[in-house]
């Protein structure tokens, strides 16, 4: 009973944790009805209000935030949560990166890392490094390609080395955070790879958005 409540919990944090990709649509939207600049700035006035919740949270811990304790880790109850890393990264990626490769980066730390802890925690195994387990970490690696592959299904070669890098990447994160440290990696890769083989990348459009 134990190990399920554990899984049902990290289930419940998985789902917060995917429920992150709306700053990705956010993005999305503002970067196809008005630019990439506005959609930059949106995404830096939605950390703000990250930040200040995290700030009420830590600091003052009102009753009405005190809730949610339940659904942070316990190096997250007096520092940063994951939420914050995330939207950073987000803006970094979105900044630094073309939109495609942004977005595969962004959608491999969601979903890589649900896979590999959900996973991890209801077959367990032998551990590859600290608490990382093979059978999670193999399924963390499936997901990332699986997600690759599902939004640049013709650049294989794009997509297969920044799955690889994100998951070696959340493997041996231990005391940063992987919401920080996976995209802005395996993005930088995809990107290199994209301008060093000069790669045509999708071209930006949101037919469906009109």
């Amino acid at each position: 009973m134990a190990k399920i409540s554990k899984i049902a919990w990290e289930g419940l944090r998985k789902l917060v944790h995917i429920s992150g990709l709306l700053t990705v649509i956010a993005y999305t939207l503002l970067f196809h009805y008005f630019s990439d600049r506005v959609a930059i700035l949106g995404l830096t006035a939605f950390l703000l209000l990250v930040l200040e919740f995290e700030y009420l949270r830590i600091e003052h811990r009102p009753k009405i935030i005190a809730i949610f304790d339940s659904l942070f880790r316990k190096h997250e109850k007096n520092n940063l949560a994951g939420s914050v890393f995330y939207v950073i990264s987000c803006i970094i990626c979105f900044a630094a990166f073309d939109y495609w490769i942004a977005i595969v980066a962004m959608f491999m730390t969601a979903f890589g890392d649900v896979f590999a802890a959900i996973v991890g925690r209801a077959i367990g195994g032998e551990k590859i490094y600290k608490n990382k387990t093979w059978i999670g970490t193999l399924a963390g690696l499936a997901s990332n390609i699986l997600v690759g592959l599902l939004i640049l299904p013709n650049l294989y070669y794009v997509v297969l080395p920044m799955a690889f890098l994100a998951t070696f990447v959340e493997m041996i994160t231990n005391k940063l955070d992987d919401n920080l440290t996976v995209p802005v990696f395996s993005g930088f890769l995809g990107q290199m790879i994209v301008y060093f083989f000069a790669i045509d990348l999708p071209p930006v459009a949101f037919s469906f958005l009109n």
